[in-house]
């Protein structure tokens, strides 16, 4: 692809296939993503990978092999005419101009990170892709102007759009060099290599081979069978700060008549982000974890909890009104114990070992899940002695955090560290080390309790990696740590 933008961007007297290339590249790698995505977190969609993503790409190659050919039949360098100046040229070059120094602004705070803002949000995990665009940009500006070679302007957007492009693939240049640390890192921290767990012989055929594959990136991954019931309630308030509260979930179900499965009924409980004061279970909480999970054997169930009605940490975020009424941090774990009481009521429905559970979330469900998995197994009342937890799984945890939205809780609870014993269960830990929300210190001091415990515990640091720099589910970020947290749930179920 990065050869096809090359050649399309050198003259031809066929310019109109070139023009129709560049252009196409800029608009299919803005919609791949969003196409990925929506298959993605669409709760329903079994697959998990979109048709259309399929039809672009092939597409945008077969359009490729078209330039390429005009180009070897045609090898005339200064048969190209130059574009007529007009008024829609302009306004086209204006724009194209600013999209580009956009990209150098936005590719600088992906190199200096913790913006906390959108950019960090966006960029790191889909940065191939905006290598892509801008670099098709770049070229499409270049080729209109190429008349112009000499000028400030020619040599100020080469310049910057080289950079973006560049720049935005840095994460992906760097990952290689990541798996190989986070492999160390594995081995060294829970006293085994993950090779064994790839081995045909150790584990089974439905788990990942390798922790990140490049087409999967581009085309989506793929969601194994599943079964999936939505919007359970187990809890509806009556009284006291609970009153007019009503609180759901969504189980998803491993595929009937497969017992075989790695998973082997174990239990995941998944709680949503969102700063405490927005986000919801479903679309909102990367659901093809969910799904990936539960098509693995896994009984998996994503949990609401009231939320603080504290200005929201995310004022775009649409939230239920009927699990929002000012609750304190205390009283999200409290929830997320009267759903365990339901779980632990009605886990033969769901065919739920409960003898082997597992609690993950990410940020403020990462928070709150440290809070609950380590209060559990008879460390704080709030959690049902029937569940025995086996370990849990949190992405940059938001520990310690919550009274600077000033929402109240315990010290125990809303710094799980403080919670940490002898008896904890194993931890898996994911944080990016350009996270402008939760400042990368936060994790690497839970994980630095665990050491002090003699326990297990895994930190893998994603370079360049910002809040909500998993969200893509078949980034590089994403199935790297998917593929440690398969091997984390396999191992210590």
């Amino acid at each position: 692809m990065l050869g096809n933008i090359v050649a399309a961007i050198t003259p031809s007297p066929h310019s109109w296939i070139d023009y129709l290339y560049l252009l196409a590249t800029a608009g299919f790698f803005v919609a791949i993503p969003l196409l990925n995505r929506a298959a993605s977190i669409n709760i329903s969609h079994l697959s998990s990978r979109s048709t259309l993503t399929v039809v672009l790409l092939f597409s945008l190659l077969f359009l490729g092999l078209i330039v390429n050919f005009m180009k070897l039949h045609k090898r005339s360098s200064n048969s190209e005419k130059a574009i007529p100046d007009s008024l829609t040229v302009k306004g086209i070059t204006v724009l194209l101009t600013i999209t580009i120094f956009i990209g150098v602004y936005a590719s600088v705070h992906l190199i200096i990170g913790k913006s906390a803002g959108i950019i960090e949000m966006t960029f790191p995990q889909y940065a191939v892709f905006f290598s892509l665009i801008y670099l098709a940009l770049t070229g499409l500006l270049l080729k209109m102007h190429r008349n112009r070679k000499s000028s400030f302007f020619y040599k100020s957007v080469l310049i910057g759009g080289v950079w973006s492009a560049s720049v935005f693939l840095i994460p992906l240049a760097v990952t290689p060099f990541w798996l190989v640390d986070a492999e160390g890192t594995y081995t060294q921290n829970f006293g085994i290599t993950s090779e064994p767990l790839t081995s045909l012989e150790a584990k089974p055929q439905t788990m990942m081979n390798i922790p990140f594959s490049l087409p999967d990136y581009f085309f989506g991954k793929r969601s194994g069978e599943y079964r999936v019931i939505e919007n359970i309630p187990y809890y509806e308030g009556t009284t006291g700060p609970d009153k007019g509260i009503k609180l759901q979930f969504d189980a998803y179900l491993p595929p009937e008549g497969k017992s075989n499965l790695p998973g082997k009924q174990s239990v995941l409980i998944r709680i949503h982000g969102g700063g405490w004061t927005a986000g919801d279970k479903g679309s909102s909480n990367n659901p093809q974890v969910n799904k990936y999970f539960a098509s693995q054997g896994f009984v998996v169930f994503d949990v609401q909890y009231g939320l603080s009605h504290e200005e929201k940490l995310f004022s775009f975020s649409r939230v239920p009104e009927n699990i929002v009424a000012g609750f304190s941090i205390d009283d999200m774990v409290r929830h997320i114990g009267i759903f365990t009481d339901y779980l632990a009521e009605h886990h033969q429905e769901y065919g739920a070992n409960l003898n082997s559970v597992f609690v993950s979330g990410a940020s403020a469900g990462g928070q709150l899940a440290n809070a609950a998995g380590l209060g559990a197994n008879g460390v704080h009342e709030f959690i049902n002695p029937s569940l025995h937890v086996k370990g849990i799984i949190s992405v940059y945890p938001a520990n310690g955090l919550a009274p600077y939205l000033e929402i109240e809780g315990t010290k125990e609870l809303t710094d799980p560290a403080r919670l940490i014993s002898e008896k904890s269960p194993p931890a898996l830990v994911f944080q990016g080390t350009h996270d402008g929300l939760v400042p990368p210190f936060v994790a690497q001091a839970f994980d630095q309790t665990y050491k002090q415990y003699n326990l297990q515990s895994v930190l893998l640091l994603a370079p360049f990696g910002g809040h909500a720099c998993v969200s893509y589910f078949p980034g590089y970020y994403n199935q790297t740590f998917l593929y440690y947290m398969e091997r984390f749930l396999y191992q210590f179920q």
